[in-house]
């Protein structure tokens, strides 16, 4: 009677266990094949999800030079501020250290002391091509980029006039992509432009400035905070003011 009724009961713990077993086995078996990750491995980040790092401001100093074009004005150079002094007519500092062409922004603050004309006219690279950026022109108000197609800062698109009081500091962006040029004062916009169909130069007193350089005309000007940074290739298209 006992060996009735007890066979079944072991052959069929004997099939359960063996099927438990092939289960195990089989498990372990996808896990090799599908390559998945057990508990105790790190988890690999999502390249989706992975925040996006923002290219890094560099200061720009130690490598500015004094610009002898003939009237300037004293040029003190430090650390903290760049001081030109009135020229006859012009006094400018030119960078000489590494630069990009393309694809970058540069950032700094600028017054004029004393004078009454462009406290600052920036040159810089668009490309294989140069402009300046022109602040208190043409009598002390006018602003715009110098030159698009041939035409001065006074007299073409970009044209603006802006009055800058005297020893009151103004903070200045300029940003260069494959596609536009961008200008800001106080986080407003002075010059957005397009460069498709457009041919950028400067005037013949800035040449000396190329590739980067910092002019005043008759004024007693600071700069100071001087700073750059390289834009990756997907850089937003608008332009947005740094903390």
């Amino acid at each position: 009677m006992s060996n009735l009724y007890t066979c079944p009961r072991r052959r069929l713990r004997c099939s359960t266990a063996r099927v438990a077993s092939y289960l195990v086995l089989g498990s372990l078996a996808m896990q090799s094949f599908f390559g998945i990750a057990s508990a105790d491995e790190p988890t690999k980040p999502d390249p989706i999800s992975t925040a996006v790092v923002k290219p890094e401001w560099r200061p720009l100093e130690g490598a500015w030079e004094s610009i002898h074009i003939g009237g300037e004005g004293k040029i003190k150079i430090s650390k903290e501020v760049i001081s030109l002094a009135a020229g006859d007519p012009i006094t400018a500092v030119r960078w000489t250290g590494d630069l990009p062409t393309d694809n970058y922004e540069v950032e700094f603050e600028g017054r004029r002391m004393k004078g009454f004309d462009f406290f600052c006219a920036m040159t810089f690279p668009i490309g294989k091509e140069h402009a300046s950026l022109v602040l208190g022109g043409w009598g002390g108000g006018v602003v715009g980029l110098s030159s698009i197609n041939g035409a001065d800062a006074s007299e073409n698109e970009t044209t603006q006039y802006k009055p800058f009081e005297n020893e009151t500091w103004y903070k200045i962006r300029v940003r260069v992509t494959p596609t536009k040029v961008e200008c800001l004062v106080d986080g407003s916009s002075i010059v957005d432009v397009e460069r498709e169909d457009r041919m950028f130069g400067t005037r013949f007193e800035m040449d000396s400035s190329k590739p980067l350089g910092i002019a005043a005309y008759q004024c007693d000007s600071e700069f100071r905070n001087l700073k750059l940074r390289k834009l990756g290739d997907d850089a937003a298209s608008t332009l947005e003011t740094s903390p």
